[in-house]
């Protein structure tokens, strides 16, 4: 019985001390794969030529109008719920949004009062997602095409 344990101990051990000269190995792969800080410092740097000129600002690119664009279905003041439709391809995304005395209602660039909120005028509404629902950030009522 003493004579088994002392064999598998003995190849315990071989196999342990094979083992030994990879786990170095593998212990260098990992070095190998992260970047020296000294390369990112570099790439990081701007050319010299850069340093000595001032940069130019760029000016950014002309944002789209944020929001979705849609018709008002139904409001309703003594609530001061908002229900939108907004077409989407076939479908249409209906958003029933809550209008707080921090949403801002603008026409024509300028700030308009909650009667203007009726069904049929198209407006493009922002909102965020709130505990209770929805709530309107803005809304802008659009010009209605002609025609």
């Amino acid at each position: 019985m003493k004579g088994k344990w002392v064999r598998l101990l003995s190849v315990a051990l071989a196999v342990l001390l094979a083992a030994i000269p990879f786990a170095s190995v593998w212990a260098g792969e990992a070095e190998k794969k992260a970047p020296a800080p000294a390369a990112e410092q570099k790439k990081a740097e701007p050319p010299k030529e850069t340093k000595e000129a001032p940069a130019k600002p760029e000016k950014p690119a002309a944002e789209k109008p944020a929001g979705l664009v849609g018709t008002i279905v139904a409001f309703a003041p003594e609530s001061r719920t908002l229900v939108v439709d907004v077409p989407l391809g076939k479908d249409v995304l209906r958003i029933g949004a809550l209008v707080t005395t921090k949403t801002r209602i603008e026409a024509a660039g300028a700030a308009a009062g909650i009667e203007r909120l009726k069904a049929g005028v198209p407006v493009r509404i922002n909102f965020r997602r709130v505990a209770d629902g929805d709530e309107a950030i803005s809304v802008e009522i659009l010009r209605a095409k002609k025609g």
